[in-house]
């Protein structure tokens, strides 16, 4: 396969990774994953808004534009032809090669990697199990909040609920609030409303998340563990799988609601 890296398309075995990465040394960067259907990348204009906040967020400058990213990518699928297919289409950006240590230094030269990859299981509206994790989400951090490349947290839950014949594990806060899965958002629904936790209680936000918002399709609002027993439907979202519906929590049990086929419809007509 072959891949974008600093500048080159090159064949994915000939990249040279430096050990003086500070993405490969300390997590130091943020990514994206885009989805590409129907020869179009899906919600690209906010997964590339969410990766300049990112970037500004955590120091990193990077000042490539949306068009020659848009370029970059579209370049990659036809090199691998891969134009008809549907793709995970993943951009990787970390801060770049350093010194020892974590100060951060100026003029640093951050290092991008855009990847291309078939999907090859379709997750959409396939029902799943959750547990909660024993790992709490900080609301305060950044790695809960932004989409970076130390995702340490998420590959341990959802391992730990696997290995418990789970599907993904659920976050909770240190105020005991939920947060979400270790890839997606939570939603749920309670009398005729649908919320989503807030990104002030560690939440990423996602794609589909700030559509749905926008679009007034769900409201903001925390919830606590307890509150799971007052839910009729849950639900989650990632911009790749678009939104499955939650069976189980724990020993709270959910039925598939006429509202979780009505968002999937939303994002059906939207391109998804």
């Amino acid at each position: 396969m072959i891949v974008y890296f600093n500048g080159k398309y090159i064949d994915e075995n000939k990249v040279s990774l430096s050990i003086k990465d500070r993405g490969f040394l300390l997590g130091d960067g943020v990514f994206e994953t885009i989805l590409y259907k129907n020869k179009k990348l899906i919600f690209f204009d906010l997964h590339t808004k969410r990766l300049k906040k990112s970037l500004k967020r955590i120091f990193i400058n990077f000042n490539e534009s949306k068009s020659s990213l848009s370029n970059k990518i579209n370049n990659l699928i036809k090199r691998n032809n891969l134009e008809n297919d549907n793709l995970s289409i993943r951009i990787t950006i970390t801060r770049g090669n350093s010194e020892r240590g974590i100060d951060i230094l100026p003029n640093s030269n951050a290092f991008l990697l855009i990847t291309s990859s078939k999907i090859k299981n379709n997750l959409r509206m396939k029902p799943l199990k959750l547990c909660i994790s024993n790992i709490l989400r900080s609301e305060t951090s950044i790695t809960s909040k932004y989409k970076t490349t130390n995702y340490l947290d998420n590959i341990v839950a959802k391992h730990e609920a696997i290995k418990s014949k789970f599907d993904d594990a659920l976050f909770i806060n240190t105020k005991n609030n939920i947060c979400c899965s270790s890839t997606s958002n939570f939603f749920y629904r309670e009398d005729k409303r649908i919320f989503t936790p807030p990104i002030e209680d560690g939440v990423l936000d996602g794609t589909i998340r700030e559509i749905l918002i926008a679009k007034r399709k769900v409201a903001v609002k925390s919830i606590k563990l307890s509150n799971l027993k007052n839910c009729k439907e849950v639900f989650i979202t990632n911009s790749l799988f678009g939104i499955r519906p939650v069976e189980k929590i724990e020993k709270f049990n959910f039925n598939i609601g006429q509202d979780t086929y009505d968002i999937d419809k939303f994002l059906s007509n939207l391109g998804m």
